[in-house]
């Protein structure tokens, strides 16, 4: 909680060393924080290249703001930037991309329905299978969220919109590049409503493989929630006590145990509510932006 720049930054740099798989929300948020206290930033952006991070990605930034115009056109960056995309691209399964793309968008189009509850529960069954065979189709093993990928690999029809632009109806489907991670999975295990009770042990069991951010399975299970009283008739004796208050759409007006809280989040690697609110007043007073992932629950 201190304000003290180098001492995170020494932090951040041990934990960045020693795994090969960095979710890219870590360093672009150290790169703020290097920034924002007039240290060299560009190493952290450097190794986001790495994790899917791209320039254009830093015009959402306001700390990068200013020297935006002139990143785009350092020609050293980008020789970086070329040579850490081919990298990343390597280790991107597009099989199974394309897979969840498809699934996805089957899910959105079964939601108008009659049997949608069903039908959901059938997808993310598959969801999990796949899961089980593959691992959690998460920015890992597919890439955080990005509107023209398969276009990198010259077959631009597999892209997101390439393939949902057929159905009119699905207009509001992006790949939203701006939250910086895969939410597609995360979508279709919402609108199961106790995808949390059902999967608990597959998703623990890919956070500790890196498959999937802690924080997303927080959300996962505070999306209950938001269907109690209401759930799937699959979803028997769900037990809901306490929440990790990272789910947007949940009301939490009777969720009041932070201590609580604080414990569950302890547990699941996760910061403190504190550790969240200072983040969020240091969004407000100084432009950082801290927050990513699907529904800023990162």
């Amino acid at each position: 909680m201190e304000e003290k720049a180098d001492s995170a930054l020494f932090y951040y740099d041990i934990v960045f060393a020693g795994y090969d798989f960095i979710f890219v929300k870590d360093l672009v948020n150290a790169a703020q924080i290097a920034a924002f206290s007039g240290r060299p930033y560009l190493k952290y952006i450097e190794q986001g290249f790495e994790q899917g991070l791209k320039l254009s990605h830093l015009k959402n930034y306001p700390l990068f703001a200013k020297a935006y115009p002139a990143l785009l056109k350092d020609r050293k960056l980008q020789e970086a930037y070329n040579k850490s995309r081919k990298k990343y691209l390597s280790g991107i399964n597009f099989k199974y991309l394309d897979w969840m793309y498809k699934t996805a968008i089957k899910d959105q189009q079964h939601k108008l329905k009659k049997n949608y509850s069903a039908l959901v529960r059938q997808t993310t069954d598959r969801l999990m299978d796949s899961v089980v065979k593959r691992g959690f189709p998460g920015d890992r093993i597919i890439g955080i969220g990005d509107s023209t990928i398969f276009k990198e690999i010259n077959k631009p029809w597999l892209d997101l919109y390439e393939q949902r632009k057929k159905d009119k109806g699905l207009f509001y489907m992006t790949s939203d590049e701006h939250i910086l991670s895969q939410h597609y999975p995360q979508v279709m295990l919402v609108h199961n409503s106790c995808s949390y009770h059902l999967y608990k042990n597959i998703l623990l069991d890919e956070m500790k493989k890196g498959n999937i951010h802690p924080r997303d399975i927080a959300l996962i299970y505070d999306n209950m929630y938001r269907y109690k009283g209401e759930f799937a008739h699959y979803c028997d004796k769900v037990a809901l006590k306490g929440a990790y208050r990272l789910n947007l759409f949940t009301d939490y007006s009777k969720l009041n145990n932070i201590a609580e809280t604080n414990e569950m989040r302890k547990k699941l690697y996760i910061v403190s509510t504190d550790v969240d609110e200072k983040k969020r007043e240091y969004e407000m007073k100084y432009g950082f932006k801290l927050f990513s992932g699907f529904w800023g629950c990162r």
